[in-house]
């Protein structure tokens, strides 16, 4: 893709001021797109917002927001509508890892932790992106897109002991909404599409700390770069269309089938 193919296209991605997201929220925006991000961190917002600059370039918001928050997401989304007059692109990126718990020993506390940043606050991004989508109008007659979902998820999305109860039941969950609104909205031009990734360097070493199971080596790992290129190519509208209701797996096949 050309580095100005997705000018005019305003991206959304939760998590975004470090890590995975930010490659994301980079990625867009090197390919031209306008770029809101959100975070709880404000000092890495603040870190994003002097690179890249919203009064030199017009294209890049950065709002803290709690996804597990449905008045904050609500506003997040209506502020980045407001900002860049519509949104094409919601990256469901916003999430945490559990301490490998097995459900005899995981606490209450740490499943709602769990569940409610990397499953709710997924649906509420969700539900508030295909609102937006819904309120603004097709590319063109002949053109019938209005809005993508890119869903980050896991190994754990397929896989039973890539993590503990808790990460394993929410990533689960965002592959089954990613089909359920693929399902419902894919004949009104929205889309939805599950990355399914195994290990990175942004979470690996933690992950691999807590597991005595795991054996991951350096050279099973994806790179986040890697991972930013696959979203904007999966941002073609055409492309979008046909993998609707996808979970796609993006991990170097490991662990090893």
């Amino acid at each position: 893709m050309t580095s100005q193919s997705l000018k005019n296209t305003t991206v959304l991605v939760t998590g975004a001021a470090g890590g995975l997201g930010k490659a994301i929220a980079t990625a867009y925006f090197d390919a031209g797109a306008n770029v809101a991000i959100c975070d709880i961190h404000e000092a890495r917002l603040e870190q994003s917002r002097a690179q890249f600059d919203f009064k030199a370039t017009g294209r890049f918001l950065a709002l803290k927001t709690d996804v597990t928050s449905e008045e904050a997401v609500e506003r997040l989304v209506s502020e980045t509508v407001a900002t860049f007059g519509r949104l094409d692109i919601l990256v469901n990126n916003a999430g945490m890892m559990d301490g490998f718990d097995p459900v005899g020993d995981l606490s209450k506390a740490n499943w709602d932790r769990v569940l409610g940043v990397n499953l709710t606050g997924s649906f509420l991004c969700m539900r508030a992106a295909v609102r937006a989508f819904q309120a603004q109008p097709k590319a063109s007659e002949s053109e019938p897109f209005r809005g993508l979902v890119l869903q980050i998820g896991s190994n754990a999305s397929t896989m039973g002991l890539q993590s503990g109860a808790a990460y394993t039941v929410s990533k689960h969950g965002v592959a089954a909404l990613v089909k359920n609104t693929a399902g419902f909205y894919g004949d009104q031009g929205i889309y939805a599409v599950a990355l399914l990734l195994g290990g990175m360097h942004t979470n690996i070493a933690d992950a691999v700390a807590a597991s005595s199971a795991a054996n991951s080596g350096a050279d099973d790992m994806i790179d986040t770069a890697d991972v930013a290129k696959y979203c904007v190519f999966l941002s073609d509208r055409k492309i979008a269309a046909g993998v609707n209701g996808s979970s796609i797996t993006f991990n170097k096949n490991w662990p090893k089938q």
